[in-house]
C-alpha cells in the first residue's frame, strides 16, 4: 500500500483530475461486481489496498472514500459547513423521507434541527422506558407458548418490537394492528432506494416500472400510517385534553419559529423519517446485538448476571441504564461491529485537503463506518467482539473513531433514544431467556442499513 501512495502522481481522466490513489479503470470494471455484492468489504477492501484517501475513477465527477478518523472529524464535524448532503445517497432517500430531518440540506435541516431539538430533550423521551417493556414483553409472551430450543428468526423480531416502541414513545400510537404493513413497506422502500442508487439509469417516479409500482405501494401505506397516527392524535387531544403525557408528537405539532409552524407536508416528513429511521436502525443494532451476544456465550451469561444483580427480578426502566455498564458496552460495541448505518455520504462546496490529497470542489465524499470501526490505527483486534473497549474505565475512542450514530453538527438526534431502547429491551430479555445461532454464519446485506441476508434464526432457550 505505501508505494501505491509513494509512487502517485496527480493526472487527468478525462475531464476530472485524479488527485489520489486509487484503482485504474481497468481495475474498477473488474471490480464492480464485488461493489454490487458486497459494498462493505469491497471499501474495506480499497482502504486497506490503496490507503486512507481513495479515489475511483469515474468520468462524471470525483469520488472519494476517506476513512482516517482525523479526515473523517474533518468531513463530519470540523469543517462540516463545507460538506453538504446534495448525493445521491440522499436524494434518493428523499423519495421515502421527503425533506424530512435525515435527507435535508443546509438551510432546511439547521431550522428543521432547531425545532425538532426540543423533542428528543432528555426528560422527553423517558417513556421510553415503560414503553420498550411493555412491548417487549408482548413479544416474549409469543416467545412462552414456543418449546426450549423452538427457533425464531431474531430480525423480524426486534423489526417489529422496534417499530412498535417508535409508535408508543414518539407518537403515543399503538401500531401492533399495523406493524406488518408498515415494517414490510419500510423495507420496501429501502429496497428500492438501494437499487436506484446501485442502477445506473433510473426511471422518474411516475414511471410505472414493476419497482416504481412497488415504490408507490410502499409509500402509501407509510402515509396511511402517518394518517392514522395524526387522526388518533386529534382523538385522544379531544378526548383527554391537557390530562396525559406529552410526547415528541406533541412538541411537533407545537413547534414553531418566524416561519411559523409545520405545514403539513413537513409534518408527513418528520413523522415518516422518525418510522423510516427510528425503527430501522434500532432493529438492525439489536439483530446483531443479539446474534453476538448468541455466538459468544461467555458474553451473554456476563450480561445476565448484571441484570439479575441490578434489577433483582424487577422490570428495568430508565434509571437503571447507567448501571447496566456491561449491557450498555455490550451495545456500543455491536454497534461498533455491525454500524447499521454502514454509509454516509458528503459533497464538497469548497476545495478542501484531506490525508495531504487536494479534495476539489463538488467531489463526493464516501465515509464508511464499516470500514473506520476496522480502522488498524484505532482498533486492535477489530473483528473480535469486546464489550470492554466500552466500559467506563476503558479509553475514550478518539474524535473520528466511532461513529455509529454520525458525529458533529448532524449526528443522529434520536442517538439517546435509540439506546436507552437497546439497552432495556436486551436487559428485559436477558431476564430470563438465553438465545444461540441457528444455523450458518448470517451475512451482512449492506442495504440503506446493514440487515442479515434471509433473516437471522436463532434457538431460544428459558433460563433456569
Amino acid at each position: 500500500m505505501s508505494e501505491v501512495i509513494k509512487n502517485f502522481q496527480r493526472k487527468k481522466l478525462g475531464k476530472i483530475f485524479l488527485t489520489a490513489p486509487g484503482p485504474t479503470t481497468r481495475k474498477m470494471f473488474s471490480y464492480l461486481l464485488r461493489a454490487r455484492k458486497d459494498p462493505a468489504g469491497f471499501l474495506v477492501d480499497m482502504q486497506k489496498k490503496y490507503g486512507d484517501v481513495v479515489q475511483f475513477p469515474l468520468p462524471i465527477l470525483p469520488v472519494y472514500l476517506v476513512s482516517h478518523p482525523e479526515d473523517v472529524d474533518r468531513v463530519m464535524r470540523v469543517n462540516a459547513r463545507n460538506y453538504g448532503k446534495k448525493t445521491i445517497q440522499y436524494d434518493n432517500l428523499a423519495l421515502v423521507t421527503g425533506d424530512g430531518l435525515l435527507a435535508a440540506d443546509t438551510p432546511s435541516w439547521k431550522r428543521q434541527r432547531k425545532l425538532i431539538q426540543p423533542a428528543f430533550h432528555h426528560e422527553a423521551i423517558m417513556r421510553v422506558g415503560p414503553d420498550t417493556v411493555l412491548v417487549t414483553d408482548r413479544m416474549l409472551n409469543k416467545w412462552q407458548k414456543l418449546s426450549d430450543n423452538s427457533v425464531i428468526d431474531i430480525d423480524d423480531d426486534m423489526m417489529h418490537a422496534a417499530l412498535e416502541i417508535v409508535g408508543r414513545s414518539l407518537f403515543g400510537t399503538d401500531l401492533a394492528g399495523d406493524v406488518e404493513k408498515t415494517a414490510q413497506a419500510t423495507l420496501d422502500a429501502l429496497d428500492i432506494i438501494v437499487a436506484r442508487a446501485r442502477t445506473p439509469i433510473t426511471f422518474p417516479k411516475w414511471i410505472p416500472t414493476r419497482n416504481n409500482r412497488k415504490l408507490a405501494k410502499a409509500l402509501k401505506q407509510l402515509n396511511s400510517a402517518v394518517s392514522r397516527i395524526l387522526e388518533e392524535r386529534k382523538k385522544i387531544s379531544t378526548e383527554l385534553g391537557k390530562d396525559r403525557q406529552v410526547d415528541m408528537l406533541d412538541l411537533l405539532l407545537a413547534a414553531h419559529d418566524d416561519e411559523g409552524a409545520l405545514n403539513s407536508q413537513e409534518l408527513r416528513d418528520q413523522i415518516v423519517t422518525f418510522i423510516v429511521a427510528g425503527h430501522e436502525t434500532v432493529a438492525s443494532s439489536l439483530t446483531w446485538t443479539w446474534w453476538l451476544l448468541g455466538s459468544h456465550q461467555d458474553i451473554q451469561r456476563k450480561v445476565q448476571q448484571e441484570v439479575d444483580e441490578i434489577l433483582n427480578g424487577r422490570e428495568p426502566n430508565v434509571k437503571d441504564v447507567e448501571n447496566l455498564k456491561y449491557t450498555k458496552a455490550v451495545v456500543d460495541e455491536a454497534l461498533r461491529i455491525f454500524p447499521p448505518g454502514w454509509v454516509v455520504s458528503r459533497r464538497a462546496l469548497e476545495k478542501d485537503n484531506l490525508g495531504g490529497y487536494e479534495i476539489p470542489e463538488k467531489a463526493v465524499i464516501i465515509i464508511s463506518p464499516w470500514t473506520t470501526h476496522r480502522h488498524p490505527a484505532s482498533w486492535t483486534n477489530s473483528e473480535n467482539f469486546e464489550p470492554e473497549r466500552f466500559l467506563p474505565d476503558a479509553p475514550t475512542p478518539e474524535k473520528g473513531t466511532y461513529l455509529p450514530f454520525g458525529i458533529g453538527p448532524r449526528m443522529c438526534i434520536g442517538k439517546d433514544f435509540a439506546l436507552l431502547e437497546s439497552v432495556l429491551l436486551i436487559a428485559r430479555v436477558a431476564q430470563s431467556w438465553n438465545l444461540k445461532p441457528a444455523g450458518q454464519t448470517p451475512i451482512p446485506k449492506a442495504l440503506v442499513m446493514v440487515r442479515p441476508e434471509g433473516g437471522l434464526p436463532m434457538f431460544i432457550e428459558r433460563r433456569n
